[in-house]
């Protein structure tokens, strides 16, 4: 069950692809993918500017006399921009997800009311700010138990033979999980699930939030373009996915 619900949670990915061609929705989702590009150009340019100086005094301060030199220097500013890719991809969906969810809110309301032939749902400053509040307790959270779980499968590594790849395919899941899990929060927001409520119909419904997330992390993986696109596809298809599990009839989509 919870095998075929992850492939459906992939799979899900090419009706949202249908939904954003049929209702032109691009432009809702050309400033969610440049704000996530900003952020990968953040991680870029911070590296850019102080890892050079900063593999300076490593080498001169932190490491034995007898290694010191420049190819230290280059080791050690290769092993930074390892550390900053790393930390970037583990910490990408959460951080998105938490600077973009004003915007990847409306969104998925956007898609509801076309798919579902919906009116939206009337303003509301209260609300508003609510489910900011709501939104970032949950991905805080998630950011905290995220890094928890992926530390504690990363020690799997030192296994021999087999570790790398339990310890790889169990980070994999975990990311795929967490990032799923905030794609699909936004349409119970919408719906007023509680904290409590959420975690509970996640826990539910895992394999459709690892599929949703593996999904996005698939994205990811295309330079540039996968980077753009992956907050709006995302949102898209998380949304399908919870109105289908709500059991919300979509004749739009």
């Amino acid at each position: 069950m919870i095998i075929t619900e992850f492939i459906k949670g992939i799979l899900i990915y090419f009706k949202a692809n249908r939904v954003i061609f049929k209702h032109k929705l691009w432009p809702y989702l050309l400033i969610p993918g440049i704000m996530s590009f900003c952020y990968v150009l953040f991680l870029v340019i911070l590296g850019s500017i102080y890892f050079t100086d900063v593999s300076g005094y490593i080498n001169e301060y932190w490491i034995p006399n007898f290694l010191k030199g420049d190819a230290m220097v280059i080791i050690v500013a290769v092993l930074l921009w390892i550390l900053i890719v790393l930390i970037g991809y583990i910490t990408y969906q959460q951080v998105v997800l938490i600077l973009l969810s004003p915007l990847l809110g409306y969104i998925s309301e956007r898609v509801e009311c076309l798919v579902c032939n919906t009116p939206p749902p009337d303003f509301n400053f209260q609300n508003l700010f609510k489910d900011i509040a709501r939104s970032l307790i949950i991905n805080v959270k998630n950011l905290g138990l995220m890094l928890a779980f992926t530390f504690s499968a990363w020690t799997l590594s030192i296994i021999p033979a087999i570790g790398i790849i339990v310890s790889t395919s169990l980070i994999l899941l975990i990311q795929s999980y967490y990032g799923g899990f905030g794609l699909v929060d936004f349409t119970l927001e919408r719906k007023r699930f509680s904290v409590k409520e959420s975690f509970k119909f996640m826990r539910g419904n895992r394999g459709m939030a690892t599929g949703v997330g593996m999904g996005f992390i698939l994205l990811l993986m295309v330079p540039l373009a996968g980077w753009m696109a992956a907050p709006g596809y995302g949102t898209v298809a998380a949304t399908l996915a919870a109105l289908d599990k709500i059991n919300v009839d979509m004749p739009g989509a």
